[in-house]
C-alpha cells in the first residue's frame, strides 16, 4: 500500500529484508535480481519495485525454495500475476492441511508482493471467514483446527514483516491492545501493521495488558489514541476503557464485542479499511 518517496541505498534494504548486504549482491551477480539504479560513484540504488522482487526472493527462500528456482520464479512472474483467487485457492488447501510452515510463506509472499491491507483484506480475511463459516454450518472440528493453524501462521508472519517505512519522525504513536481474555486478536494486529506500512509509528501490546501498564505506556509514548479491541463481548471490559479516559488518554473501543455497550470514546468503523482510514488520519 506504500510507495517510498525515494529509491535506498543496499545498507538500507538489507536492514529492511533482514539479509546481509552480501546476499543482496549473491542474487544481483548470479539471479539478476537487484538494483535497477546506480549513483555516479556505483553504489546501488533500490526502486519500490527493486524492493518488492527482494521481498518475494526473501519470501520464497522463507519457504524452502532453493535460490535459483526462487530467482526464476520471481522474475517468471510479478505479484499483480498472481490474483487474489489463487492466493486464497492456495492458503485455504494449506490451512485444511494444517501446513503451518506453508501458510507462513505463502502470508509472506501476499505481505512481500501486496502490502499489508490487500493481504487482510483480499487474501487471509476472506479464507478465515469461509473457515468459519464451514465452523458454523456443519461444526466441523477440522475447520476449527484450520482457523486456529491460519491465524497462528499469520500472525507469526506478520511479526516477521518488516515495515517497508520507517515511522515518521515526531508523530505520537497508536497504541492497540486488546480486551482481557481477547483469544482473536490477528484483525487489530493486521491494522497495526498496516499502519506501519505507510509509515505510521504503532504499538501492538496483544492482550492480557493490565491498566497499570496501559497507563505506564501512555505516559512514557504519549500515544495519540489507545484502541481497545474486543472480537467478542466476553472480553470488552468497560473499565479498561473508562479508567484511561479518566486519566486524560484518548480510547477508541474497536471489534464487534463492543456492540451494545456503553463505551467510552468514538468506536473505530466497523470495516478494516474504514478504521485505517480512521486512525492514519
Amino acid at each position: 500500500m506504500s510507495d517510498f518517496a525515494r529509491s535506498l541505498g543496499s545498507n538500507e534494504v538489507a536492514r529492511l529484508l533482514g539479509v546481509s548486504q552480501v546476499t543482496l549482491r549473491t542474487w544481483e551477480q548470479r539471479y539478476g535480481i537487484g538494483a535497477a539504479e546506480r549513483e555516479a560513484n556505483g553504489r546501488r540504488r533500490y526502486t519500490p519495485d527493486d524492493v518488492a522482487r527482494l521481498r518475494r526472493m526473501r519470501a520464497l527462500r522463507a519457504q524452502g525454495t532453493g535460490a535459483r528456482d526462487a530467482a526464476r520464479l520471481v522474475l517468471a512472474r510479478s505479484a499483480a500475476e498472481t490474483t487474489a483467487g489463487q492466493r486464497r485457492e492456495r492458503l485455504a488447501e494449506a490451512a485444511d492441511a494444517l501446513d503451518l510452515a506453508l501458510m507462513g510463506g505463502l502470508v509472506e509472499d501476499a505481505l512481500a508482493g501486496l502490502g499489508v491491507t490487500k493481504t487482510w483484506t483480499e487474501v487471509v480475511a476472506p479464507v478465515l471467514r469461509a473457515i468459519g463459516e464451514r465452523w458454523a454450518r456443519l461444526g466441523d472440528r477440522n475447520a476449527m483446527a484450520a482457523e486456529w493453524a491460519l491465524a497462528t501462521a499469520a500472525s507469526g508472519a506478520v511479526d516477521r514483516y518488516p515495515a517497508p517505512l520507517p515511522a515518521r519522525a515526531g508523530a505520537a504513536p497508536i497504541v492497540f491492545v486488546c480486551g482481557p481474555a481477547e483469544r482473536h486478536d490477528l484483525p487489530v494486529k493486521m491494522l497495526s501493521a498496516a499502519l506501519s506500512d505507510d509509515g505510521a509509528p504503532s504499538m501492538f501490546l496483544g492482550g492480557l495488558v493490565s491498566v497499570d501498564v496501559l497507563r505506564v505506556v501512555s505516559a512514557r509514548f504519549t500515544p495519540s489514541e489507545v484502541v481497545v479491541w474486543s472480537m467478542t463481548a466476553q472480553s470488552a471490559d468497560v473499565r479498561i476503557l473508562r479508567a484511561l479516559h479518566a486519566d486524560g488518554v484518548p480510547v477508541r473501543p474497536a471489534g464487534p464485542g463492543w456492540r451494545g455497550l456503553p463505551t467510552v470514546g468514538e468506536p473505530l468503523p466497523p470495516s478494516f479499511d474504514g478504521a485505517l482510514s480512521a486512525v492514519g488520519g
